[in-house]
């Protein structure tokens, strides 16, 4: 209990300095962080075989894709001046993923039939930890760099995430009787109906928040909407780490955290809130 509130202690602050009292280049510094613990921790838990050289290309690309995101979209301006930096720009979109994909499939066809090979599992694995879910994190750098309502849109999946998982715990607590799935064995349906009623609780006093700190006028039926919609998506992240954990037999991704276990047990709702939220925001719904 003691550990787990020292990292609250100290780890929400930290990461609420960053976010709103920093630059955009330390949410992006941070962002990266998190990309690339999270697939080194994939690739620890997920993969077979993987030797030094897969570890070192997908780490290496995950933190890369998500400084790539943030260096095309601070540049983004430029483009009015020198429109042939938008296809440039289209084209680079593909550089690091083709990149890795290729590595890691050559890795696997060179080393092929001798020991320790490795297996397109591996191969797999990289990929989704390489390129797939450093994208999915940088909607939280996109969200944070939106210029006008930045410090408050990066704040959203968050909210969404923790009052979701607050509300649920009680819900699961006083109400839950009936499991919701094998692959989270104290998940209750009572704990689920919880979690979507917080995250669009957290969504009105996210708009709240927002009109008394910066003068946003909040949308409260698309607020709702949005925190059930990414509490969805954000459900199915949870239990989608958890399937993989479930797989291989470990409990946590590492004890980064403590007791809160690694970067993908604490951060595997989010993976899959941001960029819902990032959607919202992007097309004006919010």
């Amino acid at each position: 209990m003691l550990q787990r509130w020292l990292v609250a202690i100290i780890g929400l602050p930290l990461l609420l300095l960053v976010l709103l009292a920093c630059p955009p280049w330390a949410t992006m510094l941070l962002v990266c962080a998190i990309a690339l613990i999270a697939a080194y921790e994939l690739l620890h838990v997920a993969a077979q075989n993987a030797d030094r050289v897969v570890y070192a290309l997908t780490v290496t690309v995950a933190a890369a894709q998500v400084a790539r995101i943030y260096f095309s979209r601070a540049f983004l301006d430029l483009e009015i001046c020198f429109p042939h930096l938008e296809e440039r720009r289209t084209a680079d979109l593909f550089l690091l993923p083709l990149l890795l994909t290729v590595a890691l499939f050559l890795r696997a066809v060179v080393t092929y039939g001798k020991p320790g090979a490795v297996p397109f599992r591996t191969v797999a694995v990289g990929i989704v930890g390489g390129v797939v879910f450093p994208m999915m994190y940088s909607c939280i750098l996109l969200l944070r760099m939106k210029y006008e309502y930045g410090r408050l849109y990066v704040l959203a999946p968050f909210f969404i995430a923790f009052a979701g998982d607050s509300l649920a715990m009680y819900f699961g607590k006083w109400f839950g009787k009936k499991k919701m799935t094998p692959v989270s064995p104290k998940k209750t349906w009572a704990g689920f109906y919880g979690n979507i009623l917080g995250s669009a609780l957290g969504m009105v006093l996210f708009g709240v928040l927002g009109k008394r700190w910066l003068g946003y006028e909040p949308n409260w039926l698309a607020l709702t909407g949005l925190g059930v919609a990414a509490n969805l998506c954000g459900q199915l992240g949870d239990l989608s780490t958890s399937l993989i954990k479930r797989e291989v037999g470990v409990k946590d991704y590492s004890r980064l955290f403590l007791t809160h276990g690694g970067m993908l047990d604490r951060f595997d709702s989010t993976l899959f809130i941001a960029p819902v939220v990032y959607y919202f925001v992007n097309t004006g719904l919010i």
